[in-house]
């Protein structure tokens, strides 16, 4: 399999080479989407050695700047110059895990060690940098092998179990490169999906955001489900059918907010959760559920506190029964079709034949509110919009609602082309107008300062919002 080194890159790894020699290599991904052909922006080189220190003297040719994370051994070098790459450093480690779905320990190590402790044959691979084996590949896998067959293949019978989030990986390079995962760990992989349970959320959170980014992220969703890996983290989650369709819609949302509303700062992954929760629950999860799944995963959630009651809850319950007990006494009744998850240092209630999820914990109950399922709330009031619906009504009407549900809403092709029209004026003009009248005005025309200043100003601004009022003066 040759490899073909743009020659930009090529000088820039020759230099690194020349600086570090023996001990300094491309490796991972870097070496794969070469291989393949592929673009890849990231390029990573392992040292023999300490990679912060050797990180610095190419800092220092290349006159650029330097980021060190000396706790975990790596550092990053951005050059001065724009035509070279940005290079990531990290010291050659080797690592064991003292049990299955934890954070390994290492220690520093060589190369093949390095190689070694990887995910997958197709990123074990290594390349010599220095100028006497410059492109030579170090493959003590078969990584070379599986990239030719098209093939997702772990290093280790134990890869999955030792770290889950390898699963998550499989399915995700398997989708992104058309690959099959091998049929060795198709076995492995099943016998390590309920594994998955014991990841803390954030993981779980970092590696679904990482699919819902990739081009070919509906195809990934599908192999994940094939696994049961969602019915694993929530046995409530669905995963919406109409997801493919609804994924482009959300490519479009993003795109189309980052050329047309630059001045507010939307968030991509906000996007896309909303679209993998479902755009409506006939397709998707529940509410309810979207907001046990975003306590779980510690997705953008607050928690809104709905009891009070010190004497009644407890720091911390044993059990269900307890938990029922103490709810009961802060006024709150749990049907029997109710599930109980202990997580973060809470507990998730979620009532399913009452449709809420409340989250209990330091004395209090709370309930929990996020941006994700703002789409839901969002689409009967867009249903309502008409012809005649003022800019005022609109602004009231979709004010208190994040950017990215709206944006999301305006991409969707079920609206009429009036309810979109009338979505775009707010996103590129009513949300951005500022009263013109204020409470110092108010005073100035006699009005005394009281608790009615508000509602007198909001009336005033929803006039200026319809164009009756276009000046101070006018508002006298």
């Amino acid at each position: 399999m040759e490899i073909n080194i743009p020659d930009a890159l090529s000088d820039s790894l020759r230099e690194i080479g020349e600086i570090g020699g023996k001990q300094v290599y491309l490796v991972g991904g870097s070496v794969r989407d070469l291989l393949l052909k592929r673009p890849n922006l990231d390029i990573d080189i392992v040292v023999e050695g300490d990679a912060i220190r050797f990180a610095k003297e190419v800092q220092e040719r290349w006159d650029g700047e330097l980021q060190a994370h000396p706790q975990f051994g790596t550092a990053t070098v951005t050059p001065k110059n724009p035509e070279k790459p940005k290079v990531d450093f990290v010291t050659a480690r080797s690592e064991t895990y003292q049990k299955p779905a934890t954070l390994p320990k290492v220690k520093p190590g060589t190369v093949t060690e390095d190689l070694l402790r990887r995910d997958f044959s197709i990123n074990a691979l290594a390349m010599c940098i220095d100028a006497d084996a410059f492109g030579t590949i170090i493959d003590k896998t078969g990584g070379v092998d599986d990239l030719n067959s098209g093939t997702i293949r772990v290093l280790h019978s134990k890869s999955y179990t030792d770290d889950p989030t390898r699963i998550f990986r499989a399915c995700r390079y398997a989708g992104r490169y058309n690959f099959e995962i091998a049929d060795a760990d198709k076995q492995h992989i099943d016998d390590a999906v309920p594994l998955i349970d014991q990841l803390s959320g954030e993981r779980i959170r970092n590696e679904i955001e990482n699919v819902l980014v990739e081009d070919n992220a509906p195809a990934i969703v599908q192999l994940l489900g094939k696994y049961g890996v969602f019915e694993t983290i929530s046995t409530a989650w669905k995963v919406p059918s109409t997801f493919p369709s609804d994924f482009h819609t959300a490519q479009d949302a993003i795109s189309w907010a980052s050329e047309h509303i630059a001045d507010a700062k939307t968030q991509p992954q906000l996007i896309h959760w909303m679209t993998f929760f479902g755009l409506d629950q006939t397709h998707g999860s529940p509410e309810y559920v979207i907001e046990a799944l975003c306590f779980r995963m510690v997705l953008n959630h607050q928690l809104r506190r709905v009891s009070n009651s010190p004497q009644a809850l407890q720091k911390e319950f044993a059990d269900e029964v307890e938990i029922r007990c103490s709810f009961e006494k802060a006024g709150i009744t749990l049907s029997q079709d109710t599930w109980f998850d202990y997580r973060n240092g809470k507990w998730c209630i979620a009532d399913i034949k009452n449709e809420v999820t409340y989250v209990a914990g330091d004395g209090h109950i709370y309930g929990v509110q996020s941006p994700i399922a703002a789409y839901r709330k969002l689409s009967p009031i867009l249903a309502a919009i008409t012809e005649t619906t003022e800019p005022s009504a609109i602004y009231q009407h979709l004010n208190p609602f994040p950017l990215e549900a709206i944006v999301l809403a305006y991409c969707n092709q079920d609206l009429s082309d009036i309810q979109r029209k009338k979505i775009e004026d707010y996103l590129l003009n009513l949300r951005k107008i500022q009263p013109i009248i204020n409470g110092n005005d108010l005073i100035k025309w006699g009005e005394k300062p009281s608790k009615s200043f508000q509602s007198i100003l909001r009336n005033i601004f929803m006039k200026q919002l319809n164009g009756e009022i276009k000046t101070k003066s006018d508002g006298y």
